[in-house]
């Protein structure tokens, strides 16, 4: 990572996020199981999600314990909107990946290996997730060395554990569940056993990739492209530049980008701007697959997946480099400046508020810490990493 310390602030806040969310949540629900005339079988079902949350809850936080060690003051965290906590955004992949999801991990794996029918020397998957594809392409076509990229940390942690054979107990809640017993399943959650030599897993924000130019032979990017926020340009520029001459970019997945309606692409428009991206394309496929397809789930889908492989066969326009935080986070003596989305956070919790009244315009971010410092008795030392983490939510402009 580029600035360690703000992806581990960045990343305990959302785990402080997640706590703070599921508390209210279970607070409600306890409520609930109070009333009055409830079904017996409605007061087990809630008796069981408590249970079940509680449990997932103290998982989760000891599976991130290495992020808490040192941090003996956290800023509450307030959520990013939506009901999913941004820490639990890929949790439900852990049991697609590690439980049931056999059957689509197998068609997945079946599509990259049509892509790429040469040897895929060393190998990065960007946007790793919980796993599985980058594990079985390492097993079953053996490239020299595999790299499982991904910024999120749970999904990798869990996937690290069950690769060195371990099993990681959680529970899973399905979506729209076929009956009460499916409520709540607990997940005993296993690997495929000791891995060839070469595989390794990185926390590391694929589109900053820590390789040397032209250092890899094959990129996979799968269900990447239209969910990681970037314009495709800058992506495909990206993955040019640390491919050699000659090497390939094996891409799949859907297209359901959340951009502007100039950047929501067709396969066309992806196919076009490869081809000016310094890539020849090779294969052209498309599928339709089973997607999140679990056994106890009433809610399921088709995804149409295209996939393609492009080889380098040229150099591409450097891409401008993304500004992931604005300047004045990665400066902490830079001043805050007042802006609509600053101004609307401050409305978010007593925290901010007590923050955003320190912001003049004027004060920098240490500025704030030491005042709040001064207010608080927390030594602004321990403050000013969070307080950047906490500011890094917003959008760099």
């Amino acid at each position: 990572m580029a600035d360690p310390a703000l992806w581990r602030s960045l990343w305990l806040s959302r785990l402080v996020e997640f706590l703070s969310v599921t508390e209210q949540n279970l607070a409600g629900w306890r409520a609930e199981a109070s009333l009055p005339a409830l079904l017996p079988r409605t007061r087990e079902r809630l008796a069981r999600m408590i249970g079940a949350v509680e449990d997932q809850r103290a998982r989760v936080e000891a599976l991130l314990a290495d992020f808490k060690e040192g941090a003996s003051h956290v800023i509450p965290a307030r959520p990013e909107g939506g009901e999913m906590p941004a820490l639990m955004t890929c949790y439900e992949n852990l049991f697609r990946d590690w439980a049931w999801g056999d059957k689509e991990a197998e068609a997945t794996l079946s599509l990259v290996a049509r892509a790429g029918r040469e040897p895929l020397g060393r190998l990065a998957v960007f946007g790793a997730g919980a796993g599985r594809l980058a594990v079985d392409v390492h097993q079953t076509l053996r490239p020299a060395q595999t790299l499982a990229l991904d910024v999120n940390p749970l999904p990798l942690l869990v996937a690290e554990r069950l690769v060195r054979g371990e099993t990681v107990d959680l529970p899973e809640f399905p979506v729209a569940p076929h009956s009460a017993e499916d409520v709540v399943m607990q997940r005993s959650l296993r690997g495929p056993g000791p891995l060839r030599e070469g595989f390794t897993f990185l926390f590391a924000d694929a589109l900053c990739a820590p390789f040397a130019s032209g250092s890899l032979d094959t990129v996979v990017t799968s269900w990447f492209i239209d969910a990681v926020r970037a314009d495709v340009r800058a992506t495909a520029a990206c993955i040019n530049r640390v491919l050699r001459s000659g090497g390939l970019w094996i891409n799949l997945g859907p297209l359901r980008f959340k951009e502007t309606i100039s950047r929501t692409y067709t396969i066309e428009e992806v196919w076009d701007i490869a081809a000016q991206s310094g890539f020849e394309l090779t294969v052209r496929e498309r599928e339709d697959m089973p997607y999140f397809d679990s056994p106890v789930s009433g809610s399921r889908r088709i995804e149409t997946v295209f996939c393609f492989a492009a080889r380098k066969t040229a150099e591409a326009s450097p891409s401008v480099a993304r500004d992931t935080v604005a300047p004045w986070i990665a400066d902490t003596s830079l001043p805050i400046p007042l802006t609509p989305a600053l101004l609307n956070l401050g409305r978010t919790s007593l925290f901010t508020a007590g923050a955003m009244s320190l912001v003049d315009g004027v004060r920098s971010m240490s500025d704030v810490a030491n005042e709040i410092g001064k207010s608080t008795g927390i030594a602004p030392a321990n403050l000013l990493d969070q307080l950047r983490a906490f500011f890094a939510k917003l959008p760099p402009g």
